[in-house]
């Protein structure tokens, strides 16, 4: 089951954007103020000093040399509107330069950061107590009580400017993290996006839709397109909307942009790789060396180690089914597919020597069908380098484990893994992880305490292991790239 945004994008702009506006909207109505003040002082003004001498009427008891004082007073309050005029354009103008020279998301981050990262871009790694952190898993584990699949199919409440976050983070220079991981190279690459475990393609569709809506490729065409490919060859894909109704959610509201975007989207199954690339050439026929989005589909499977490996039967004939997996070298009916490493990859994708940095990767997901720490394991160089800004991927502890096994997660996993195994794993090579939420809504917000969108993980804020019944999704951004991990750290609410 794959990660879901079913999120509202409201195509709202960051909150430096809001700022700005605001102060400009302050500004800009003070001077219109100012400026309407001083035009009806300098009317009076320029009335009093074209009548001529002898029409010049004086109230009884007021003489000549009182009215003369009071056109000196007018005259003084005419400057000194004119200075503070002077003095709103200069402010005005400064805002406007910084608007210029800096993207509205850098002005969000130098607000919100200061104090919280160090000079190099850092956001330094925090702990919860241990108050906090029982609050944490008490509440989680009532959550998941409340409703299964809690995280299953969650908000994905960071996917919401996403594209101001990932440009902030390369192109702030305020922000960006120390020169010896960040290449001039890595300003002009397009957003790299890894989508592993592509299954129908709805995760790849979410990041399109994000950073370059103008391409078209979205979960509502999507799913329109797998509908085409089902009718052309009679068939009826199961979920074919995706597990958590991704073909209904709100798209993004900037229909027009288009961006340097690559996604390369890996899917083991030569059953769902061949309906994806009938839908690839529906929907971005023109994915040329030429264009700014580019879809890659690639029939691969991802692990620990590269070659050949036995999959599951059911990922010949049946598209999007979830038995197709790894699985021994003597099955029944088995078919075999390539395997690579993340690491392995990139080298050879982007012609990248051993002792140089891999491309920056701005999304790293797995979906892996309980193999999740093999393709982690297999991306440990891409890891160790901080290259890859984010990572999301999904874990089972199999508590329902029945006649379904839940790859190396599971009761049975060979070599069996836990989530806080793998978290601190990562913590290690400089990574924040969270548990991604469902937050309540509706009538769910009266009746059940508070959830935040994020729950911590890492710096002992989650120090058992969670009571999921089902998959959840988990995703970890490297505090390297400072800006984009306080963004998850700032949804992370803690329970007190």
């Amino acid at each position: 089951m794959a990660p879901r945004n079913i999120r509202a994008r409201r195509g709202t702009s960051s909150d430096a954007t809001s700022k700005i506006g605001l102060l400009k909207c302050i500004f800009i109505s003070s001077l219109v103020l100012i400026i309407g003040f001083l035009i009806r002082l300098n009317y009076q003004l320029m009335s009093r000093l074209h009548e001529p001498d002898a029409a010049v009427v004086v109230s009884p008891g007021v003489s000549s040399a009182e009215t003369q004082q009071k056109l000196n007073s007018l005259r003084n309050e005419v400057n000194a509107a004119k200075q503070k005029v002077d003095s709103m354009k200069s402010v005005v103008n400064e805002l406007k330069g910084q608007s210029k020279d800096k993207p509205a998301s850098s002005l969000l981050a130098k607000g919100n950061l200061s104090g919280y990262i160090d000079q190099d871009g850092v956001l330094p790694k925090i702990t919860c107590s241990a108050s906090q952190a029982e609050a944490q898993i008490s509440r989680s584990n009532d959550r998941f009580r409340e409703w299964w699949s809690h995280s299953a199919c969650p908000d994905q409440a960071w996917m919401e400017n996403i594209h101001h976050l990932f440009s902030s983070a390369t192109l702030d220079a305020d922000f960006v993290t120390s020169p010896e991981l960040l290449t001039d190279h890595d300003k002009t690459r397009p957003f790299l996006i890894l989508d592993i475990g592509c299954n129908k393609g709805y995760t790849s569709a979410d990041f399109l839709d994000a950073l370059s809506p103008g391409t078209g490729m979205n979960p509502h065409t999507l799913v329109k397109a797998i509908r085409q490919v089902a009718a052309e060859d009679k068939v009826k894909y199961d979920r074919e909307g995706g597990v958590c109704n991704d073909a209904d959610k709100p798209l993004n509201v900037d229909t027009k942009s288009i961006r340097d975007v690559e996604v390369h989207c890996f899917e083991p199954s030569p059953a769902t790789y061949n309906m994806l690339t009938r839908v690839h050439d529906k929907l971005m026929k023109d994915d040329s060396d030429n264009s700014k989005a580019k879809w890659h589909i690639h029939n691969l499977g991802m692990h620990q180690v590269s070659g050949e490996m036995k999959w599951h039967s059911a990922c010949k004939d049946s598209v999007g089914n979830e038995l197709c997996g790894i699985v021994e070298e003597d099955t029944k009916d088995s078919i075999t597919v390539p395997v690579v490493t993340v690491d392995e990859f990139l080298m050879d994708t982007y012609k990248t020597e051993k002792d140089e940095l891999l491309p920056l990767v701005h999304m790293l997901k797995v979906d892996a069908e309980g193999l999740d720490p093999a393709v982690l394991t297999g991306s440990t160089k891409l890891l160790t380098q901080n290259r890859a800004m984010m990572v999301m991927f999904e874990f089972n502890p199999g508590l329902g484990e029945g006649a379904h096994p839940h790859g190396m997660w599971g009761n049975k996993g060979k070599p069996h893994k836990d989530l806080l195994e793998v978290t601190s794993w990562l913590d290690t090579l400089g990574y924040d992880c969270y548990l991604d939420t469902r937050v309540p809504k509706g009538k769910e917000v009266e009746q059940v305490p508070e959830a935040p969108a994020l729950y911590r993980i890492t710096g002992d804020c989650l120090t058992r292991e969670p009571r999921v019944r089902g998959w959840a999704n988990v995703v970890c951004a490297s505090r390297r790239w400072g800006s984009v991990a306080w963004e998850l750290r700032r949804l992370a609410t803690m329970i007190e």
